[in-house]
């Protein structure tokens, strides 16, 4: 997904450091949900030689909790209970043999002009191949169930998100300060610039502390910089590291729906996905654009608007959120566009 001659500038260590932090759980809170992660387990004759969880690493397959989970199956065992043992949503039972299958017929499909995102779609082909052969299980899904894009696909996904000289930006607040920021650019078949927040925080110049607002001066600072941003996601450290170690189901719209998560400018690869339909991204769209020229009360209760605000939402509420997020985006959205022009985001 890089270009030969991808460029990284505007990042100190600290900068990546932040980065990191902004996706991983807040120190002693462990993720959310019944369960998540993966289980891999290694077997010789039918027996377990090697236990690993996506989620704690190596597992001892004797001794204290491994031992009372271990010996408490019966080998051969379902993968389905052997994930359900650790609390996993998903199970691989690889023999040992399968090992040195795995990597020869991935080293024996990769070229030099494979990108990363490359790398990955083989290491599956490869893992396919290994399945049919019969050293390799997987549940709950057979690997060669799954769909592996080609390169055509690829690239039409990409467009979807970013066309060709546009960027993706990721802009994270604390404090009412740019705690970090990542910026991607598109050429061609990938990304040539990977940009920091080093320069963007001089080019913002003076914010107010409120990120709702000073999110904008980010974005602004991108495009003077790199250029048009075709999506660009802005949120406090605080919301990424709750959606972190949530695994809830529609987690990331709800946090989108309430404004804890900013998405400006939207599109509806990104929309839809999220539960919101293509014409709620266009709402949300000129919705932006009206509070960036000071006018966003234009969408409020009293405004002339309304009934026209009421016709969008009874066209629309057939095919809502509401089931996925537990509650109505709209009656939300309404307390959000009914101030006054002077009051603060």
């Amino acid at each position: 997904m890089f270009t030969n001659d991808l460029r990284f500038e505007g990042f100190t260590t600290q900068d990546w450091t932040r980065l990191a932090k902004a996706f991983r759980p807040r120190p002693g809170v462990e993720p959310s949900g019944e369960s998540g992660g993966g289980v891999i387990v290694v077997t010789a004759d039918g027996r377990p030689v090697k236990l690993l969880s996506t989620r704690t690493g190596r597992i001892q397959l004797t001794g204290a909790r491994s031992e009372r989970s271990v010996s408490a199956l019966e080998w051969p065992v379902s993968l389905e209970s052997l994930a359900g043992a650790f609390d996993a949503s998903w199970a691989v039972e690889l023999e040992w043999s399968a090992l040195n299958d795995l990597m020869d017929a991935w080293a024996d499909k990769l070229v030099p002009d494979h990108d990363a995102f490359d790398q990955v779609v083989e290491f599956l082909r490869a893992a396919q191949e290994v399945e049919a052969a019969g050293k390799l299980q997987a549940w709950p899904w057979k690997i060669s169930a799954w769909p592996l894009p080609n390169q055509r696909l690829k690239l039409r996904a990409l467009d979807l998100v970013c066309p060709d000289g546009k960027a993706l930006v990721l802009g994270v607040f604390e404090r009412g300060s740019l705690f970090t920021s990542v910026t991607l650019r598109r050429r061609g078949n990938g990304f040539d610039l990977l940009l920091g927040p080093e320069e963007l925080r001089e080019d913002m110049g003076l914010v107010s502390g409120d990120w709702t607002r000073d999110y904008r001066h980010l974005l602004r600072a991108v495009e003077q910089r790199v250029g048009p941003v075709a999506v660009g996601c802005f949120a406090e450290l605080e919301t990424l590291q709750k959606l972190s170690e949530s695994s809830q189901p529609g987690s990331w719209a709800a946090a989108v729906a309430a404004r804890d998560v900013v998405l400006s400018p939207v599109v509806p690869a990104l929309a839809i996905p999220l539960g919101v339909d293509a014409g709620r991204a266009a709402f949300f769209a000129i919705r932006d654009l009206a509070e960036r020229v000071g006018v966003g009360s234009l969408f409020g209760d009293a405004s002339p608007f309304a009934p026209a605000f009421e016709r969008v939402k009874a066209a629309v509420e057939d095919r809502d959120v509401v089931g996925l997020l537990g509650f109505d985006p709209f009656d939300l959205l309404r307390k959000l566009l009914a101030r006054g022009d002077g009051d603060s985001n």
